[in-house]
């Protein structure tokens, strides 16, 4: 039973993001903020943490086509960027000591990382419209703050889950 809570728990983040995406954009501070939710990005990074990095390349995989599938008309570039971030932020984890908090800010960086590329790769193929300045204003910052929100109220529950999974297949 166990085996299939790990896929479950992804599926249910996956779509909490569209969930989470219909509140965006939003007004605040007399301008038009636009909140990104990357949940995924959360679980795909503190699974490769705290459960199997193997495993989360597998995920990174997977969930990275499903949101192209469903999300994006250019097939490829989540399928291509998640497991690029896990493979990013192991090589971080592995230079400095790794707490919850260190976890968490690497997080963040990995999904500043993931919306300026996939803001270059819009650009370049001609579907954003927005300079860098907007694209930072509006929604790189908005962004960082509504994931770290999550990430301060999702990071402990994910991180002693995910270590309780690994430690029950270690014992079978």
């Amino acid at each position: 039973m166990i085996r299939f809570m790990l896929p479950l728990i992804g599926i249910a983040v996956f779509y909490s993001e569209s969930i989470f995406a219909t509140f965006s954009p939003i007004e605040a501070a007399g301008d038009t903020r636009l909140l990104v939710p990357r949940f995924l990005v959360v679980f795909l990074i503190f699974l490769s943490f705290y459960y199997n990095r193997n495993a989360s390349y597998v995920y990174a995989f997977v969930f990275g086509l499903m949101y192209d599938v469903f999300f994006t008309g250019v097939l490829g570039i989540y399928m291509f960027l998640f497991p690029l971030l896990i493979y990013i932020s192991a090589m971080i984890v592995r230079v400095i000591y790794q707490n919850i908090a260190v976890s968490g800010l690497v997080t963040l960086v990995m999904i500043a990382l993931l919306e300026w590329i996939v803001y270059q790769f819009n650009l370049l193929i001609g579907i954003a419209d927005m300079n860098v300045e907007t694209f930072l204003n509006q929604r790189l910052y908005s962004t960082l703050l509504f994931n770290a929100v999550f990430i301060l109220i999702a990071a402990y529950p994910f991180k002693v889950w995910m270590a309780s999974v690994r430690l029950k297949h270690l014992e079978d």
